[in-house]
């Protein structure tokens, strides 16, 4: 906690409590921790004094207009909110004003040179201008952050002195190469063209490209034009020595480099239009030529005709699924017949899988990757692709940074166990298909062997910034229409690098009534996955995406407790009921009558949300089970009591003609080796040893597992309730078994 930034937060509060029943203030937490929420609070607050009603959580035109420079006050300078604001920023921001005074005094003179200092700015007077303030009320950083590089600063910190006034914004200076200094770099080119401000965008669209086409001719005597070259190639990862502005042999080589890492048709280190155009816009020259592309058309012999003669000897294609074309949903998989036709032309194939994976809730779904891989292999297998083949899964949307760690990143996890799992049915590699940022981040983590750059999408903020990952295999860059009559199709264009060679020999496997054990797990999983989440009690305790992978036969521990651990196991085999526990039958998705008999007797002592609970869990488990038999153990041990639950679901379908079997269990051990439950435990063993816990021993055991005293604070309510259910319908089967 910043005592500064929490002293900050009260005076906020203070001040400006009488505008929130107006809307125009909200009440922010006092914590001492720098956020978006407090920087909103102190724009908000500058509204409010500058007279702006009704207020809003950006610096936008009003404010700009209405901000007038701040500078050094007299001596005797009276505090002002004004000032009081512009020190809480400093504080936000990381610089020390001197004091949260509510006066413009020497100290928090020295706070602003050192910020115009620290943005690169040439005038380092201590006014705070509009552009200063507006850069002072924003969470970015004007000093290296971690991963930030002192080449990439130089060129955040030359854009803002060159460049700033006439975009009218600082370009935060931390190191890092992201969206705003991508977009600064553009419009500072818009500048050097000689393009109007109020035309000037940003963006590198056709204007940009006709003017910079136009200057290429003389582009290497133009000073500004070659620093701004400069400070793109630093951005793209290149090892400038020096910021020139001359087009010496370094700047040559860097650019020649460039141009072979991109696969260009021209590598001669001269600048192109072409060139500067792809260190600026993921895309590049759309109009560029292409030997590869991707379509989701199953392709006839005339399109494949289309294809060879416009030059394309790659052609992407799906493994699965159906797209909607003239609102008529046809299919876009591949078929034995268009392979053929394909690989008999000389065309090779890249397969690709995509059922999903347009919006971020598909990668929420859980264990949604060992589905897909499952899937995928068992096309690619069928459709005779050889081992070694790269599947390109797609993440085709912007996956922010955060989204990418909790929801990509567990994705591919469990991708690479399907395919782990798959090795002796047919060995395939993973690559992916997305921004660049997804791309890199997944190959840099190990989790995928190639991969296809979703580059044509110029505004996804995973490639605005971002250079082009490392030994990149395929890069879509456009889309179009070719051809012409029967022979017509879309794609989008796709620069091939020769990191994947395609394939351009298949062998399906002999036809067979059996499924291959890619289906025949992937049935198995889906089904266990339909029984675990479809019964809350139970998913509350194993749903954690990074911990668990529902994998067959791989134990998976998930610590809740230093008192409660909880292990799931997913399993192709039948467990013996025998084994001991208690055990009861499910048929059509309903246990037993006469076990119903016994649970309706014996709820009826029990509380009604008691009853609802336990009739619940039992309901939702035999619904999902349909078939099978569902077991309850508990095994009492000197410093340790084991409760398990275990499923077995006998028929899962595969195909129509075609079932296979499966089996899931959750254990919870409750672990007393470090006696902090010596309280509770003899209360608990006794009533294992009476063979049945009655109410009060329930409650002796609830309190047990998710007491305060055992957790430290308690569980998370959904897991405290879930175990509340477990543990009634553990009661109920030893209140069962103590009838007999």
């Amino acid at each position: 906690m910043d005592e500064m930034v929490r002293q900050v937060q009260s005076w906020l509060n203070k001040t400006y409590d009488k505008y929130v029943a107006k809307g125009d203030f909200q009440t922010i937490p006092e914590n001492g921790k720098t956020g978006w929420t407090t920087v909103y609070a102190l724009t908000r607050a500058l509204q409010i004094e500058l007279g702006i009603s009704p207020t809003a959580d950006n610096f936008g035109p009003t404010t700009e207009k209405l901000f007038k420079p701040l500078t050094i006050g007299a001596s005797d300078a009276k505090p002002t909110n004004i000032n009081y604001i512009l020190q809480g920023a400093f504080y936000c921001k990381g610089y020390s004003p001197g004091g949260f005074t509510g006066v413009f005094g020497g100290q928090t003179q020295i706070a602003v040179k050192m910020f115009q200092k620290d943005a690169g700015l040439a005038t380092q007077d201590g006014v705070v201008s509009t552009i200063i303030m507006k850069s002072l009320l924003d969470m970015s950083a004007f000093q290296t952050v971690s991963g930030g590089t002192y080449g990439i600063r130089t060129v955040q910190q030359n854009l803002n002195r060159d460049y700033s006034a006439w975009i009218g914004k600082l370009v935060p200076c931390d190191g890092l190469y992201g969206r705003d200094t991508n977009t600064s770099l553009i419009y500072a080119l818009q500048k050097e063209e000689g393009m109007a401000r109020t035309t000037a965008n940003g963006n590198f669209g056709p204007g940009t490209t006709t003017s910079l086409t136009n200057l290429i001719p003389t582009f290497a005597s133009n000073k500004a034009l070659v620093l701004l070259l400069q400070y793109s190639l630093a951005c793209n990862g290149l090892p400038i020595n020096q910021f020139s502005g001359v087009y010496d042999a370094e700047t040559t080589n860097l650019v020649k480099r460039y141009q072979e890492f991109m696969k260009m048709s021209i590598t001669t280190g001269a600048i192109t239009m072409g060139t500067f155009k792809a260190l600026l816009s993921s895309a590049g020259d759309t109009n560029r030529s292409a030997t590869a592309c991707d379509t989701s058309y199953v392709l006839n012999t005339d399109q494949i005709d289309t294809l060879w003669n416009a030059g394309y000897r790659y052609v992407g294609r799906y493994l699965t699924g159906n797209v909607i074309r003239g609102g008529v949903r046809v299919p876009k998989a591949m078929n034995p017949t268009e392979i053929a036709a394909i690989l008999k032309k000389g065309l090779k194939i890249f397969p690709i899988y995509q059922d999903g994976g347009y919006e971020i809730p598909y990668f929420e779904v859980p264990f949604q990757g060992i589905s897909d891989g499952y899937k995928a292999i068992d096309a690619a297998y069928n459709l005779g692709f050889p081992a070694g083949t790269t599947i390109y899964f797609a993440v085709d949307l912007d996956a922010y940074d955060y989204q990418i760690t909790d929801l990509i990143i567990p994705y591919f996890q469990n991708l690479r166990a399907a395919f782990q799992q798959n090795q002796a049915l047919r060995s395939y590699q993973i690559g992916v298909y997305g921004a660049r940022n997804v791309c890199s981040r997944l190959k840099n983590a190990g989790l995928v062997d190639n991969v296809f750059v979703a580059d044509m999408s110029t505004g996804f903020s995973g490639n605005l910034g971002f250079p082009m990952p490392d030994d990149w295999a395929f890069d879509q860059y456009f889309e179009m229409s070719i051809g012409t009559g029967n022979g017509k199709l879309d794609i989008d264009k796709v620069t091939y690098s020769g990191v994947d060679k395609g394939v351009s020999v298949v062998t399906p496997p002999p036809a067979s009534d059996t499924p291959n054990s890619a289906a025949i797990n992937r049935a198995r999983l889906l089904k266990i996955r339909d029984v675990l989440y479809g019964n809350s009690s139970l998913a509350a305790l194993v749903d954690d995406k990074v911990t668990f992978e529902l994998e067959l036969e791989k134990t998976n521990s998930r610590v809740i407790s230093p008192n409660l651990t909880v292990i799931f196991k997913a399993s192709a085999k039948l467990t013996d009921p025998a084994d001991g526990g208690t055990t009861v039958s499910v048929k059509d998705g309903k246990v037993s009558a006469s076990f119903e008999k016994e649970l309706a007797n014996w709820t009826g002592s029990l509380s009604t949300e008691e009853a609802g609970d336990t009739k619940k869990i039992i309901a939702d488990l035999a619904a999902k089970v349909v078939v099978g038999d569902i077991t309850v153990k508990w095994s009492p041990a000197k410093d340790f009591i084991t409760v398990s639950i275990t499923a077995n679901i006998p028929e899962i379908e595969v195909t129509d003609k075609y079932k296979t079997s499966a089996s899931m269990s959750i254990s919870l051990i409750i672990d007393n080796k470090n006696k902090d439950l010596d309280s509770q435990w003899d209360a608990i063993t006794s009533a294992v040893t009476d063979g049945a816990l009655k109410t009060g021993g329930m409650a002796v055991f609830m309190f047990a597992l998710y007491g305060v005293s055992v957790f430290g604070g308690g569980l998370l309510a959904p897991i405290a309730l879930s175990l509340i259910a477990i543990g009634l319908l553990i009661k109920e089967f030893l209140e069962k078994s103590s009838t007999k």
